[in-house]
């Protein structure tokens, strides 16, 4: 009857094939074939602990066990706002994916992957980031969960929630892959870290803090910088406040922010959080929880300390090999959820002025809205939603990724390889869900669909666009195996991509003939630095 029962399980796909039994630190762990059969995976491990203890500090040490863990749980994710008004995910939900490939062999390199969400959402399941095209590269491939949020990015001031819990969850989950990925056959000398939007983000700030060096080896920074407008809390007491107002408390003193906030469900916190009534997408949210620059206590493990602007230019950082980039069109994926797919006669460019330039006076801001206005919006042109996207694009992600990749390249030995994504493909799926499939370029998050295979979105075009996705892969993991995505060139890689060093570095074009190019349009920076220079914010935080 055993067997009979087997047999039925095997048939209706529910039995899955153990993995070979692994000794990590915390006790013998077991995982399963991938359904492909081409891959071991081992799901949900845990890499640090969450209680009502440390809620808003970095984690505590991961648990340790007896027996076999069976790491075949999948679907883990971080509490998140999901459907409207449904709250998801647990929070302890400190856990990890490892996917290695079924031969057996030691010192494979390692690629461990931050997913995005502007830090409020997202997961680091295969359920959207599969493995499956890295893990067919000889790659092992391992996806983390890190808290988000209020619970992640609370910045109080205090020990009792003095921010950047997020990272440093990220911290520890680098520590565990440093500590145990050899079990799974990975080398733990070669380590390369990426993400994408708020991963990048991750990554960047990773780069910058004492807390994470020596835990990766190579870097990919895909469309995020921390000197983004969304990449920094600018007032965290002011976001924490105005958090607690929606629950009937108006103070700005963090220890009775803290008494208020720490008492409430992740629900109510999730569900309270006080949204921007001008915008309705995430990095123009004016109370965005985000990383902050923390206050120093003795015995606890500060991540950022200062602005990432002072510590880059300082040199603060870890110099290592890296490729940072962008897509074309970036803004299109958050204009089409503030304005639609039309903008006709938009007038007042002073409300998506960031919250991260301080103006001395109102004449001063008029001025500096008037300049911006006169540089993207054609007089001529009714419908300037393009002009928008252009806008949103330069802001939020390709200046910020120029001023932070110019410091690196200043103050860094290590080679430097710069991209522009702007393939028109079948599978850009953050344009076509904006409604922008004839747009050409590529929007936000569009080259992720060129290198995850997400498990849970069936997408037939991708055995018509099987040429970029090996293209996309083949570098990227080229990268973290030899630290040069193009070792050589061939027919899935005509060009060869050279590391750049000047002001306006040579960027790989991808496209669907690949090219290379001057990676930044000038008179757009020159108006940014003219902008920023004058205006920054200098003070953050609890300076």
């Amino acid at each position: 009857m055993k067997w009979v029962a087997l047999v039925t399980l095997v048939m209706m796909g529910l039995y899955k094939d153990p993995s070979p039994l692994l000794r990590v630190q915390n006790g013998l762990i077991r995982g399963r074939l991938s359904d492909s059969r081409t891959y071991y995976q081992y799901l949900g491990i845990p890499y640090g602990r969450v209680d009502e203890s440390n809620r808003f500090q970095g984690p505590l040490p991961p648990p340790k066990w007896d027996g076999i863990f069976e790491a075949i749980n999948e679907n883990t994710r971080c509490p998140q706002r999901m459907f409207g008004s449904i709250v998801a995910g647990d929070s302890d939900c400190l856990k990890l994916h490892v996917f290695a490939p079924i031969t057996r062999s030691t010192k494979r390199a390692v690629m461990v992957y931050i997913h995005g969400g502007c830090f409020l959402e997202g997961t680091g399941t295969a359920w959207l980031y599969g493995p499956d095209f890295f893990v067919e590269r000889d790659i092992i491939y391992v996806g983390i969960n890190y808290r988000l949020n209020v619970e992640g990015f609370l910045c109080l001031g205090i020990k009792e929630a003095p921010g950047n819990a997020g990272l440093k969850d990220q911290i520890a989950a680098l520590k565990w892959v440093k500590d145990n990925i050899a079990q799974f056959g990975g080398d733990p000398d070669n380590i390369t870290l990426f993400g994408e939007s708020a991963g990048a983000v991750s990554v960047s700030y990773l780069l910058i803090s004492p807390a994470a060096r020596g835990l990766f080896h190579k870097a990919i920074l895909q469309s995020g910088s921390t000197l983004a407008p969304w990449a920094l809390q600018h007032d965290p007491i002011k976001v924490a406040s105005d958090l607690a107002m929606q629950f009937g408390y108006s103070t700005r003193d963090p220890h009775k922010l803290y008494e208020v906030l720490s008492n409430k469900t992740i629900e109510e916190l999730i569900l309270k959080k006080v949204p921007n009534s001008l915008h309705k997408t995430l990095i123009t949210d004016e109370f965005l929880m985000a990383p902050c620059i923390e206050k120093e206590f003795s015995g606890t493990e500060s991540i950022i300390t200062k602005h990432p602007a002072d510590l880059l230019s300082s040199g603060n950082f870890t110099k290592i090999p890296m490729i940072i980039g962008y897509n074309d069109k970036e803004g299109i994926y958050f204009v089409a959820k503030d304005y639609g797919t039309h903008l006709y006669n938009f007038q007042d460019i002073q409300n998506i002025l960031p919250t991260d330039l301080e103006f001395p006076s109102e004449i001063d801001r008029l001025w500096t809205a008037e300049e911006i206005n006169q540089y993207y919006f054609s007089d001529e042109r009714r419908d300037s939603i393009m002009d928008m996207i252009n806008l949103y694009s330069d802001l939020h992600f390709k200046y910020p990724t120029v001023i932070e990749s110019q410091m690196y390249a200043k103050l860094s030995d290590k080679p430097i390889y710069y991209y522009v994504f702007k393939y028109n493909g079948l599978i850009n799926m953050p344009k076509m869900i904006s409604m922008f499939p004839f747009t050409r370029g590529a929007s936000h998050a569009d080259e992720l669909f060129y290198l995850f295979k997400p498990h849970t979105i069936p997408l037939p075009a991708w055995y018509l666009e099987r040429m970029m996705i090996r293209r996309m892969v083949t570098m990227w993991t080229n990268f973290a195996k030899y630290g040069d995505p193009t070792p050589r060139t061939s027919s899935i890689l005509p060009v060869k991509w050279n590391p750049s060093r000047g002001w306006n570095p040579s960027a790989l074009v991808i496209d669907s003939h690949m090219s290379t190019s001057p990676m930044w349009d000038e008179p757009s920076v020159a108006l940014w630095n003219k902008t920023y220079s004058k205006y920054r914010r200098r003070k953050y935080g609890f300076n």
